[in-house]
Formats: C-alpha cells, sequence, structure tokens
C-alpha cells in the first residue's frame, strides 16, 4: 500500500471591514469600487427592496462602469431554498458571470444567507459583499460568514462559512422598516446583550423608545456593541466550534417554534419566544436566578412579546422539533443557557448544555401558565 501526504500551506488570516453608519448611496458605491476591481457585478435581492431601492442601486452602478445582472427572488424564508438557489445560479451561468465577478447580498438576513451561499459556491466561490437593509441583517447574519438554505427538515441546515470582502451598513435603510420589523431585528442585539455584556443590556432597556424610534446616536450605539461583541466570538471561533454557539441563544427552541409555524412567524419573534423558554429551562435547572428572569420576561413585554401565542402550538411537538438543531450531538438536545445577565453557563467547558425533552415541555407549561 502506498501513502501519499498532502500538505496544504495554511490560509492567511482573513480580514474584513464593517462600515457602519453612511448616509448615501454614493459612498456605499465608493466602497464598493475600493473593495472590488472587476466589471461584473450579481445584485441578488427580494422584490420589496427592489421595488424600494432597486433602480437607483443599478443606475448608480450602472453609472460607475459595471456590468450589473439584477437578480430578485421572493421575500420571506421560502427563499431560501434549493430550488431558488439553483434558479440563481443557472441565471448566472446563461449570462456568463465568471468566476471574477463579484455578488451583492442587498436586501435583509434572508438575502444575506442565500446570496452569501450562491458566491460560496458558485465557480467553486467567488467574492461577494453583504449590503444589510434590516436591523436584522445589520446586527447579526450579515457578520460572521454564515450562509445557508433551510430544507423541510430544519432551517440553515445546508451551507456553508464563507466570508465577505467587507460589510456596508447604511443606516438610512432602516427608515422605510415598520415599528414590528425594528423589533424583529433588535431581538438579535438582545440575544447577544444578554449572553455577553449586562451593561449593554441595560441601556438597551433603558433606552429603548430612542432606539425604536431610530435616534441617530442610541441605534447607531446599538448596533456598533453588538457587531462588535459578535466580531469577537467570530474571530475566536469563526467555525462554531464552543464559543459561536452562544450567538444561538434562543434558536434551538425559536428555530423549533418557525418550523411549526410554517415559518410565518417572524425570525426575531420566534428567537423572542426561544430566548423567554430557553430562560426558563435555565432557571428550572437551577442555573439562573429568579430575579434576572423576571427582568428579562418584563423586558420583551415592553416589546409586546409574551408567551402568549406559545399556546396556539403543542408543547410535545415543539420538543420534538429541536431534534434537528444543529448544536445537537448523537441526537441530545443542547442550549445556550444563561447563568445570569450577561453571562452563559458552562457545562465541561462548552457553551452549549445538554438538556432533557422534559425540561422542555416543563418550562413550557409553566411559562404557558403563568
Amino acid at each position: 500500500m502506498t501513502i501519499l501526504n498532502v500538505r496544504l500551506k495554511p490560509e492567511p488570516p482573513k480580514e474584513f471591514p464593517i462600515y457602519i453608519g453612511l448616509g448615501d448611496t454614493l459612498t456605499a458605491m465608493t466602497l464598493i469600487k475600493k473593495h472590488y476591481n472587476g466589471k461584473q457585478i450579481v445584485v441578488i435581492t427580494d422584490r420589496n427592496v427592489a421595488k424600494l431601492y432597486g433602480d437607483k442601486l443599478k443606475n448608480y452602478l450602472e453609472i460607475d462602469g459595471f456590468n450589473v445582472l439584477f437578480l430578485t427572488v421572493n421575500s420571506g424564508e421560502s427563499a431560501k431554498s434549493t430550488l431558488v438557489k439553483e434558479k440563481l445560479e443557472l441565471q448566472m451561468l446563461e449570462q456568463k458571470i465568471d468566476r471574477h465577478a463579484l455578488i451583492l447580498a442587498f436586501g435583509g438576513g434572508v438575502i444575506g444567507d442565500l446570496a452569501g451561499f450562491v458566491a460560496s459556491t458558485y465557480m467553486r466561490g467567488i467574492k461577494y459583499i453583504q449590503l444589510p437593509t434590516t436591523l436584522l441583517a445589520m446586527i447579526d447574519s450579515s457578520v460572521g460568514g454564515k450562509t445557508a438554505i433551510n430544507t423541510k427538515l430544519g432551517k440553515n441546515l445546508i451551507g456553508s462559512f464563507y466570508q465577505p470582502l467587507a460589510v456596508i451598513m447604511d443606516l438610512t435603510y432602516l427608515n422605510s422598516l415598520s415599528k414590528k420589523m425594528r423589533i424583529n431585528g433588535l431581538i438579535e442585539a438582545i440575544k447577544i446583550f444578554l449572553t455577553s455584556d449586562r451593561d449593554s443590556f441595560y441601556f438597551l432597556r433603558d433606552n429603548l423608545d430612542k432606539v425604536l424610534k431610530l435616534d441617530g446616536d442610541a441605534i447607531k450605539l446599538v448596533i456598533e456593541k453588538a457587531v462588535k461583541l459578535k466580531v469577537q466570538v467570530v474571530e475566536e471561533d469563526e467555525k462554531e466550534q464552543n464559543l459561536r454557539m452562544i450567538l444561538n441563544f434562543g434558536h434551538t427552541i425559536g428555530h423549533a417554534i418557525e418550523k411549526l409555524e410554517k415559518y410565518k412567524i417572524l425570525h426575531g419573534y420566534a428567537v423572542a419566544l426561544g430566548i423567554l423558554v430557553e430562560v426558563k429551562i435555565a432557571h428550572l435547572m437551577k442555573k439562573l436566578n429568579e430575579n434576572d428572569v423576571n427582568i428579562i420576561f418584563d423586558f420583551f413585554k415592553k416589546l409586546n412579546i409574551t408567551t402568549k401565542r406559545l399556546r396556539t402550538l403543542n408543547k410535545e411537538d415543539i420538543a420534538l422539533a429541536t431534534i434537528g438543531d444543529k448544536k445537537n450531538k448523537q441526537g441530545e438536545i443542547s442550549c445556550i443557557l444563561l447563568k445570569n445577565i450577561g453571562k452563559v453557563a458552562l457545562e465541561n467547558g462548552m457553551v452549549a448544555t445538554q438538556i432533557s425533552h422534559s425540561v422542555i415541555v416543563d418550562s413550557l407549561k409553566k411559562i404557558i401558565e403563568k
């Protein structure tokens, strides 16, 4: 038997900038040109964003001399599918988009996940830039390089880690969001503050009205704080071997709720319900004190988020729907549990704690009956 050892050179560290603030499309164009000197740009967006901003972006890109292929998909989680991804790739191939092209992920979290995944596999990987237009995408999905699509068996189960050239956050896009969509995005900031930054959680709680009204200083500060925390986590654990799992706080139960609701519930709201359930699980497992539980539940009430919606779902079904979660190992359900506000409970040095089916059901019973 012949054995040949293959020794590949390690890749140099990846580095890319995140721009937060801006104020006009022209500034974004300058940054795109700074990071990409090619000619072909594929803009992937959804129909809602295209209607609001598509013509303006396309015109600016063409004025700057780019050959633009503008591709739109339906809004919502249904766009994150194998069929949609294949359709986008075939359209790109038909238009002779080569491996030197750039993809612009122009939209919310769904678009960022979908377009990033297309970029990671098209011609075995081409460049892309994240240009998020929602608070959810700015705070969470545009940062970290997670790209994915959904299947009927669960959310984000097919995908890759693939980092962009840059993330360009123009906060003026947030002005078109309804209050409900602002809250939807804010949940991801709450999530990371609860796991990693007690002071930022209380800052957000005390300045909630300003943040929801998109007060310039308050909203920018919350985004910056949340993104800085996520960057620190991603830099330490890009491929989610341990620490990065804290970014899934609320998601084990949240994804189960999304699946049972057939993705008709907004992601942030599903995660918010997931946070409340996982907070109660931590309390039942004697990891989190009752005072912190009450503070968290009272804060979500300010956002008009309570556990009443869970009464329409079967408790056993929610517990069963967690089985396909990515954090699980050998069929054991794992959750991120809080030790206190701003800190995660560890289990054998790991941030994910194994939990039983019964503790999920018990926690659901208690918070629904509350």
